[in-house]
């Protein structure tokens, strides 16, 4: 009889055993990990975006030896940038490169990153997300579902129409502009004197297209591989936003990640931003040619008065929402990001 018990511990001592070696200590198993990875950025593969997206695919499948698969769907195949917020949420999607215009709605904080003319540079936006303030916000989303993992860049952001070019704010005057539904942005170019009308990106070709707005402002490579040269004849730079995008994570589901897999997702997502970065720093200068020869009208603009109105009429009325409620933290919040070198 002994003999017949010590067996049979020893038998589920070896299930048990086994059992461990493909569970973490939440009890969901990790042998296989499959990720929807969605964006609703387009197609093209020199694309920066997609650039960064692969990178992160190989990088994720090689280190974690085939345990986990990576499945891109961009192009806004699983929805527009505040469906898939929304559906990471819920974790009916995993993974995510999305663009901030739709984030403050989750994150008020986020809102900072839209401020008009918030940033001097790309390398002050770098410094800036990639330091305290910008791992201040990233903490946020986790209280709302989303596991932030990192920043990279959808450039700085440009005026383009089929009216005039715009030199100052007083070309803007009558303009119906489209943007992307952020309150900072809409009140912002509501301020620089244009009439902005939040919509969708995937409506904006056609409503180009018909005239049911002079122009937009996007980055170069999107204004280029959305064709927007076709039907706008005017691209002004202005770099009047600056564009940052995120990969982020449904928080349900990292939570059922091991340690090892985590740490493979979120060492990549670092990685290949920086890989999305350089790629756009080559492609903008190549996609500015492009577009000149595809008959749009490039100038140079005058910045002065627009980040005039910018200090004086935008930044104050988003103080209390910044500050999570005190106007005089939200103020320090943007004085900080200014006076960081």
């Amino acid at each position: 009889m002994k003999t017949k018990i010590k067996n049979i511990v020893a038998i589920h001592a070896i299930a048990v055993s086994a059992i461990c070696t493909v569970l973490p200590l939440n009890g969901f198993a990790q042998s296989s990990v499959n990720i929807k990875m969605a964006h609703n950025g387009n197609t093209n593969p020199e694309d920066p975006q997609n650039v960064g997206v692969q990178a992160f695919k190989n990088m994720v499948e090689e280190r974690s030896d085939g345990d986990i698969s990576v499945q891109i769907y961009p192009a806004g195949q699983l929805g527009d940038a505040r469906t898939i917020v929304e559906g990471i949420q819920l974790g009916t999607i995993e993974m995510a490169d999305v663009e901030n215009g739709p984030m403050g709605g989750f994150v008020p904080e986020a809102m900072l990153w839209d401020l008009p003319f918030i940033f001097r540079n790309i390398d002050h936006a770098h410094k800036v997300l990639d330091g305290e303030i910008g791992q201040a916000v990233q903490e946020k989303y986790t209280d709302v579902g989303i596991r932030h993992l990192a920043y990279n860049d959808g450039g700085f952001r440009y005026f383009t129409n089929d009216q005039r070019p715009i030199h100052s704010m007083e070309d803007l005057e009558d303009l119906k502009i489209r943007v992307m539904e952020s309150e900072v942005m809409i009140n912002t170019i509501n301020a620089f004197g244009a009439s902005a009308v939040p919509m969708s990106f995937g409506e904006l070709y056609t409503a180009l297209q018909q005239g049911v707005v002079d122009g937009q402002e996007n980055p170069m490579n999107l204004i280029y591989s959305q064709r927007f040269y076709e039907v706008q004849d005017y691209l002004s730079l202005s770099e009047h936003f600056y564009y940052p995008r995120q990969y982020i994570a449904a928080e349900s589901w990292w939570q059922t990640l091991d340690e090892e897999h985590q740490k493979i997702l979120a060492q990549a997502a670092v990685e290949a931003s920086n890989i999305q970065r350089d790629s756009l720093v080559e492609y903008e200068l190549k996609m500015r040619s492009v577009l000149e020869e595809n008959g749009m009208q490039i100038n140079e603009v005058e910045k002065d008065a627009f980040i005039e109105a910018a200090f004086e009429e935008i930044y104050p009325s988003f103080y209390a929402t910044l500050g999570s409620g005190d106007a005089s933290r939200g103020e320090a919040l943007i004085r900080a990001i200014m006076e960081t070198e």
